[in-house]
């Protein structure tokens, strides 16, 4: 059974552009891209999709954060957020470097957890009738357009800085595209409905967007919900 992910065809030209039409195919035609699941799952090759995504921005990223830590002549007066009141800048600086540097820890683990969590569904919905590994590469690669958009936004959120309702706009975009591709592919993956297959999918789809909303609320400069801060700068 030949694959129709652009990704697991080797002889497609380069990997960037069979990258770009995966992609693209997820997003527009993810009934074609899913319409088949050869075995053994290859794990490797949707790891290293998510990887191009999710990594090469994030690398920029923290390239780019760290030659303006070095270069910068003294340390800027840091702006209060909403956040503060529930956390101590200090605490939230170290916290918010550290989930920033394990980033590429958390990628793998959320294609596994996602995609278990998703099979274990599938299997207590009805039964499953494909393995594991064809649920984490349905919800993997579900899971490209999500990454590469989360990375945009930490980029933005990082550098520029985000309004808070600007942030939930466009994570409310995400989350509907993860949920649609997530859905299409399971329900191609184990021909099941695509009523139970949305079912299934809110869950990748929670973990997934939990996961980063938690993370970007430590850097937005206002947090929906929260009061705020009582005074526009940090107060050692």
């Amino acid at each position: 059974m030949l694959s129709r992910v652009p990704t697991e065809l080797r002889i497609e030209g380069s990997w960037l552009r069979r990258c770009a039409r995966t992609l693209l195919g997820v997003v527009v035609a993810p009934q074609r891209v899913f319409l088949r699941c050869p075995e053994p799952i290859d794990h490797g090759t949707a790891l290293r999709f998510l990887a191009t995504l999710r990594l090469l921005p994030w690398l920029g990223l923290v390239a780019w954060l760290g030659a303006a830590f070095v270069l910068s002549p003294e340390r800027e007066v840091a702006t209060s957020r909403s956040i503060h009141v529930l956390l101590d800048p200090a605490m939230l600086e170290a916290l918010s470097v550290w989930l920033l540097v394990m980033v590429p820890v958390g990628m793998p683990l959320l294609y596994f957890v996602c995609g278990l969590v998703s099979h274990v569904a599938v299997g207590l919905t009805g039964g499953a009738s494909r393995s594991v590994g064809a649920s984490m590469r349905a919800v993997g690669y579900a899971m490209g357009p999500a990454l590469l958009g989360i990375a945009v936004l930490d980029v933005l959120i990082f550098t520029v800085g985000l309004d808070g309702q600007v942030f939930l706009l466009i994570a409310a975009g995400l989350v509907l595209a993860f949920l649609w591709s997530a859905s299409v592919g399971l329900a191609r993956t184990h021909q099941i409905h695509l009523v139970r297959a949305i079912l299934v999918a809110l869950l990748p789809t929670a973990i997934l967007f939990g996961a980063f909303a938690g993370r970007a609320a430590l850097q937005l400069e206002d947090v929906p919900g929260l009061p705020d801060p009582p005074s526009p700068y940090v107060v050692p």
